[in-house]
């Protein structure tokens, strides 16, 4: 089994199980498409796809199960030259901060290390059952219970936040940079 940096570095988007991670308004089946257009040369489809991932990956200082894997991805696409860097790193400040706010809930809290990996989160007993239909969907957001895999999420996701602090350091723009400072003291 790789380490969680390995992970990191190396997941393919075709290896995340997207249609059984949910976010905050359903499954994270069209995330894989959202990526792609991030690297459009359109702004506008830039735009539009980065504001989808934002909403629905982070929401009232809350984050969900999608939400690490999709910052692994959102990280690299700030490597590519035609990316709205100011943007994904506003999604990913604004996933820090409810991070870190959320965090406060587990403070001075002894968590068990039931979770030894982020691969672990992606294992059948923490992701969703494969799509049946619309209605059964409906009952499993009623039934889910998140509580014990939530601290993971949080762990998780600024554990992929401090493992990419370099791409962080090396972004030259000014008010990229500035961005990335902020995000990296959310973290320290």
């Amino acid at each position: 089994m790789k380490t969680d940096k390995e992970f990191y570095l190396s997941v393919g988007i075709n290896d995340i199980p997207w249609d059984r991670l949910v976010h905050w308004y359903g499954r994270s089946t069209d995330f894989p498409a959202y990526f792609y257009d991030i690297l459009s040369d359109q702004s506008e489809r830039q735009k539009v796809a980065i504001d989808k991932i934002g909403i629905n990956i982070e929401h009232q200082d809350g984050i969900m199960m999608a939400t690490p894997f999709t910052l692994i991805f959102l990280f690299r696409l700030l490597s590519f030259d035609n990316t709205n860097k100011k943007q994904i790193l506003d999604k990913i400040l604004t996933v820090a901060k409810a991070t870190k706010f959320q965090f406060g809930r587990y403070e001075n809290q002894e968590y068990p290390s039931t979770i030894n990996n982020i691969q672990e989160l992606l294992s059948e007993e923490y992701i969703w059952a494969t799509f049946e239909n619309e209605l059964q969907d409906e009952i499993n957001w009623e039934e889910y219970n998140y509580s014990d895999e939530h601290y993971y999420w949080l762990k998780y996701t600024f554990d992929i936040i401090r493992t990419f602090s370099p791409v962080l350091r090396n972004l030259t723009d000014n008010e990229d940079r500035n961005i990335a400072n902020q995000i990296l003291s959310t973290v320290e």
